[in-house]
């Protein structure tokens, strides 16, 4: 079982810049024992704290991850990725970074293809799809909403990578659109300001 204090970062991870009386309900806690939480782990550097007025209530502090916060989750293939994608450059130039980009995007099809070809409903798919990145480090989840679903990814186990070469990102749109069908939006992305990757998914 996750300690209080992972599990309040779990928490903040998942649902974004948090009060404390909404974060203590989740921990199943006082607001005094998410307060004493909260504090050593900006004592640590891992959260902060900033203040948000909304209407004419009082005032209300708002916790978020810090970069070294973010930095507890998953992070994989880093330095070396970021190498290998800076040496492809170097090497062959962007006719050779696009094959590289081209070849992943077959193999992470297949990859899927294998397991989501067992079902046979959208739903299924976007479950058993879920479920993968999830394991794969992505803090995946998909929710049912009116004409359609939600991916949702709270984060990027590749970000670096990713930031060094943002076409990855274009190449998993690009394979959830031939895997469910072509109906894939991305409403949310983390290169774009947002705080995660969350993809629309239409009904045919």
């Amino acid at each position: 079982m996750l300690q209080e204090n992972e599990r309040a970062l779990e928490i903040i991870k998942i649902n974004g810049p948090m009060a404390i009386i909404p974060l203590a309900k989740e921990l199943g806690i006082t607001v005094e024992g998410a307060r004493f939480n909260l504090l050593k782990l900006a004592a640590e550097g891992l959260v902060e704290s900033s203040t948000e007025v909304k209407g004419r209530g009082r005032p209300q502090q708002i916790w978020s991850l810090t970069k070294a916060g973010h930095s507890k989750f998953p992070a994989k293939y880093q330095e070396v990725t970021i190498k290998l994608i800076e040496t492809i450059r170097s090497v062959f130039g962007d006719s050779g970074m696009n094959a590289v980009l081209a070849y992943s995007a077959e193999d992470l099809k297949a990859k899927y293809s294998n397991v989501l070809g067992e079902e046979n409903d959208l739903e299924g798919r976007i479950k058993r799809l879920a479920q993968i990145r999830d394991q794969e480090g992505y803090m995946a989840r998909y929710e049912k909403v009116e004409g359609g679903f939600l991916l949702i990814e709270d984060h990027c186990p590749i970000c670096e990578a990713a930031s060094a070469c943002q076409k990855f990102c274009q190449v998993e749109l690009q394979v959830f659109n031939e895997l469910l069908g072509g109906n894939v939006k991305r409403t949310e992305h983390l290169f774009s300001k947002g705080r995660r990757c969350v993809y629309e998914i239409k009904e045919p």
